[in-house]
């Protein structure tokens, strides 16, 4: 069998190697693993190529071990549950209206030129916003040494920031996926 098809067996065996571990193949020589992919590391070499190995293939030696396997495995694992973003069902699709627009900033002042973007680009500047309050919010909330009404002073800084935001849930295509500020907060809850 080729050392890069997939495996027909049922069980697959774990990862050796951790995600960004550098590997020597005989023949390739040396890359490194950028993912994991139904039983197999997907090692990218510098010319670009991308090629693919079962785990259990003994053509790999690793170079620099970087990454537990273990916690890769699981965390792979946990995207292919969870979606990309970390969350179910929501849709962070932009609104079909604004899609090949573009975002003009005019400045007050004479002489001085507009900057425009695309709007494409600004949306995902937003997301990635979102993704970071949400994960500031996962380490407040699990943080061993702040006491609980640190907790709750800091959520409600998340709470506000979430609350300027919604000025562009015009954005968002799926009315599930907008920010929610405070005050719907509390009509929800």
């Amino acid at each position: 069998m080729d050392d890069s098809t997939p495996a027909a067996s049922a069980t697959q065996p774990a990862p050796q190697f951790g995600i960004g571990s550098l590997v020597r193949h005989s023949i390739m020589g040396t890359g490194k693993i950028v993912d994991y992919d139904k039983g197999q590391y997907v090692v990218l070499y510098p010319d670009g190529q991308v090629k693919r190995f079962l785990f259990e293939f003994q053509g790999l030696a690793e170079v620099k071990p970087v990454g537990d396997p273990a916690a890769n495995s699981i965390r792979k694992m946990i995207e292919d549950v969870l979606g990309e973003h970390g969350w179910l069902d929501i849709e962070l699709e932009l609104a079909s209206r604004w899609t090949g627009g573009s975002l003009v900033l005019k400045p007050g002042r004479e002489g001085v030129q507009a900057k425009e973007l695309p709007i494409e680009m600004f949306f995902k500047k937003i997301i990635g916003i979102r993704d970071k309050l949400r994960v500031l919010e996962q380490k407040i909330n699990s943080h061993p040494t702040l006491s609980a009404a640190e907790k709750v002073e800091f959520q409600g800084y998340i709470t506000r920031s979430y609350g300027s935001l919604t000025s562009f849930n015009v954005l968002f295509a799926a009315k599930e996926s907008r920010f929610i500020g405070q005050s719907a907060k509390d009509e929800v809850e």
